[in-house]
């Protein structure tokens, strides 16, 4: 039995789209979110930023401070808390959740106290830190959509 030239054309069709979408997905769930070291990031986002001329190399230098010893904190928490019994972890957390409801945490403002930039200085190194979102993520946390990526 002979198949005509067009069915065999679909059909070719309907196996190389099934496995071109197989390959995509499979390599969108190889792929690790974050390749990047936190810190390198940052220091990379610095040193852009510096290369700018939106901070100088001093200023630099605090908001790495800054960012350690932000990080120091967290984990002098998470040392604290692994130190409780489920219970008192729990009443912890509640609380914590409930200090943190009342007072939202603002980058900005924390950025100009504790590393001494103006709020512009500020704006631009929060900017840059945030991670790109594509159009299917939606707003950000301000509610504002993302600027389109500079070209």
């Amino acid at each position: 039995m002979k198949i005509k030239w067009h069915k065999r054309i679909w059909g070719a069709l309907v196996l190389g789209s099934l496995a071109l979408s197989l390959v995509a997905v499979g390599m969108a769930q190889a792929a690790p979110p974050h390749p990047e070291d936190p810190a390198q990031r940052l220091q990379a986002t610095l040193s852009n930023l510096v290369v700018k001329k939106v901070i100088d190399a001093e200023q630099s230098h605090r908001v790495m401070l800054f960012f350690q010893q932000k990080d120091t904190e967290r984990k002098a928490e998470w040392e604290k808390m692994k130190n409780m019994t489920p219970e008192e972890r729990d009443a912890y957390m509640e609380q914590q959740c409930i200090q943190r409801c009342k007072k939202r945490p603002d980058l900005i403002k924390d950025l100009m106290a504790g590393a001494g930039l103006s709020q512009e200085q500020a704006k631009a190194l929060a900017q840059e830190m945030r991670p790109p979102h594509g159009p299917s993520h939606g707003p950000g946390p301000d509610g504002q959509n993302p600027p389109p990526p500079a070209s």
